[in-house]
């Protein structure tokens, strides 16, 4: 079992609503309290099975936003000067950090992806009116997003589940975050998971926590194996817990129920369904 390290916040919100308001609050006033807490959330998301890239990541972060030790009336010992000359510890984690930017800008089209995969099972799974033979499941939320939203192919999907399987709860909490704020702002460009971190960490570990539990719970049907890896997961800890733990989810639409209804194995829609759904 896998526990973020994360330092304990001073508070947090309680609920879905108190969640995007904080981020729209923060968002119009261009305001990002926590980085501490930001830049290990960014890391966990990024490399969650690379202990070198994720460790180095969050190191590099924390040492552009520790204080200065020196006070500025302290002269550099001898040993310090020339480090100090051509930046010190800062030139060093600076270079560092936009390499690995540069490799984490390349990371959201897929960490978006498996955001939609996870939303989409517990939509299916919060939907009364859904038709599931069998139950919920990994290749039903892939076929549907692979269908409606024009994603890639099934094999690209399910690479960036495996991928990123281990904070998907993380993933959909900020997805959905960064969407309800896009949208009530009234913007027409792209959520940002990246943006939703760096502004409201803490409503993200809010709405984190109902999906991480619908993630670890047994499948109702024949009590099987969770979506959610139990040894795998990076999961919060108690300390990061609302007072009542939610679930955010949609109503299916009339595509995604159609599409559940014919479907009997990956793979094999019915014509109509499928064309209607793209």
């Amino acid at each position: 079992m896998r526990i973020m390290n994360l330092p304990k916040l001073p508070a947090q919100p309680n609920s879905p609503e108190e969640c995007i308001k904080l981020y729209l609050e923060r968002s119009a006033a261009d305001n990002a309290p926590l980085p501490h807490i930001s830049a290990l959330l960014t890391a966990y998301l990024s490399w969650p099975n690379n202990e070198h890239r994720r460790d180095s990541f969050a190191a590099i972060c924390l040492a552009r936003l520790r204080p200065s030790e020196k006070g500025d009336e302290d002269p550099p010992v001898d040993s310090d000067v020339a480090f100090e000359m051509f930046g010190g510890m800062n030139a060093i984690a600076s270079v560092a950090f936009d390499q690995l930017s540069v490799e984490i800008g390349q990371l959201q089209r897929r960490w978006l992806w498996v955001a939609d995969i996870f939303q989409v099972i517990v939509d299916m799974a919060y939907d009364g009116r859904a038709i599931l033979r069998g139950g919920t499941s990994i290749s039903k939320a892939i076929d549907i997003c692979e269908c409606e939203k024009q994603l890639p192919g099934h094999s690209q999907l399910r690479g960036a589940w495996s991928e990123f399987r281990d904070v998907a709860h993380l993933l959909a909490a900020s997805a959905h975050l960064a969407h309800e704020g896009l949208a009530r702002a009234g913007g027409a460009h792209e959520a940002s998971i990246l943006k939703a971190i760096w502004i409201a960490p803490d409503a993200i570990l809010t709405l984190a926590h109902g999906l991480q539990e619908f993630g670890l719970a047994p499948k109702p049907v024949q009590r099987e194996a969770p979506i959610l890896s139990p040894e795998g997961l990076w999961r919060l800890s108690d300390s990061h817990k609302p007072e009542k733990p939610f679930i955010v989810f949609r109503p299916l639409s009339d595509a995604q129920l159609a599409f559940l209804s014919t479907r009997r194995a990956p793979k094999e829609y019915i014509p109509s369904a499928a064309a209607e759904l793209r």
